[in-house]
């Protein structure tokens, strides 16, 4: 998401382009329940028990997992570093919906990266998120829907 905020800064993307490809990296990443089953931590019946308690509460599927007993907290920490893993790189994403080219992506990496570590030397105690940035997107991205 912060490369995106940076090239939505540096205005190489637009608002509506930045939240296509949030959206998109959210939809093909791959789900927790998903890679339980593929690492042999749940059975399917453990996964749609889940997903049904899900269904009647606010909380998320590792929370009732280890609510339930199914999961540690191990598990979870160990699936949530393999679907960060699995998880189409933003850029990539950005390419794939045509909002960059490929080369801007291979230009802008390097000048994000070495930004950000810059900008962690600089002031360490910096937000994690650029709200007013993600803010703007949305506002953006309202005026054009």
């Amino acid at each position: 998401m912060h490369f995106g905020l940076y090239l939505l800064r540096k205005e190489r993307i637009t608002g509506p382009q930045f939240i296509q490809a949030v959206s998109r990296q959210l939809e093909i990443r791959p789900q927790i329940g998903a890679l339980a089953i593929e690492t042999r931590r749940l059975t399917m019946r453990d996964v749609f028990r889940i997903l049904s308690l899900q269904s009647a509460t606010n909380e998320s599927f590792g929370q009732l997992a280890v609510q339930l007993g199914i999961l540690t907290d191990v598990d979870i920490r160990d699936l949530l570093a393999l679907q960060i893993e699995r998880t189409t790189p933003l850029g990539q994403v950005l390419v794939d919906i045509g909002a960059i080219e490929p080369y801007q992506l291979q230009t802008e990496l390097p000048l994000f990266r070495a930004s950000m570590s810059a900008a962690s030397v600089a002031d360490p105690g910096a937000p994690y998120l650029d709200v007013d940035a993600i803010e703007a997107a949305f506002a953006t991205f309202e005026a054009t829907t």
